[in-house]
């Protein structure tokens, strides 16, 4: 069951992908939906929930809102993860520390236990709020072993009109700390550039405002 959301919501999760990775027409975002559905039988085995619930999202939103979309690959901007010309300031995990693979983060603190530039990338990727851009993330290291982490920072005040070249550094104080960027690059030797970069975008084709009823 949903309760007032929109077309472009219930897509992005059909699909298994981000806001961000759909495009279409403004009232897929504007116009809002009481949504209940049910699954025809339960999952099968070696299907997972979530795969299932794709699945069945994808045949409700067909039927009900007669949508129909295509998947193509388009050129975006996108804030690349680079290395800083000094270099990175952390080190390989050691074997053992990979056994498993941990990461905790509470607030403006993360901690990550034999963690790959790609799933950091990931991570800061759900922590664009916390960016002065509001872009997908991609790994462009070009590291590919595993690392332990930490870093600390506060909110970043959006600025305006800043869409092109590297994120303004704008430290702050003692008492406050230092914005995402700056901590990127001062605790890890990191860099976030804006870039162009090939991201999957479910395209939609037709959809209908009037759905049918749940």
């Amino acid at each position: 069951m949903a309760t007032n959301v929109s077309l472009r919501g219930l897509i992005w999760r059909a699909y298994g992908v981000e806001d961000y990775q759909v495009e279409g027409p403004d009232w897929l975002s504007s116009e809002q939906f009481d949504v209940s559905a049910t699954f025809p039988e339960a999952p099968k085995g070696g299907e997972t929930f979530g795969q299932a619930l794709e699945a069945m999202m994808q045949n409700m939103l067909a039927d009900r809102f007669k949508l129909v979309v295509h998947r193509e690959r388009k050129t975006r901007p996108v804030f690349g993860l680079i290395v800083e010309k000094s270099g990175i300031k952390f080190k390989e995990a050691p074997v053992s520390d990979c056994d498993s693979h941990s990461r905790n983060n509470n607030g403006t603190h993360f901690v990550g236990k034999c963690v790959s530039m790609d799933a950091l990338a990931g991570f800061l990727a759900r922590r664009r709020r916390d960016l002065p851009v509001d872009l997908p993330v991609r790994d462009m290291t070009g590291l590919k072993g595993f690392y332990n982490l930490t870093l600390d920072w506060v909110p970043e005040s959006k600025p305006s009109g800043e869409s092109k070249g590297s994120p303004p550094l704008v430290a702050g104080d003692a008492s406050s700390g230092v914005t995402l960027p700056v901590a990127l690059q001062e605790q890890l030797g990191l860099k976030l550039e804006t870039r162009g970069a090939p991201i999957e975008i479910v395209v939609v084709d037709q959809a209908e405002k009037v759905p049918s009823g749940n």
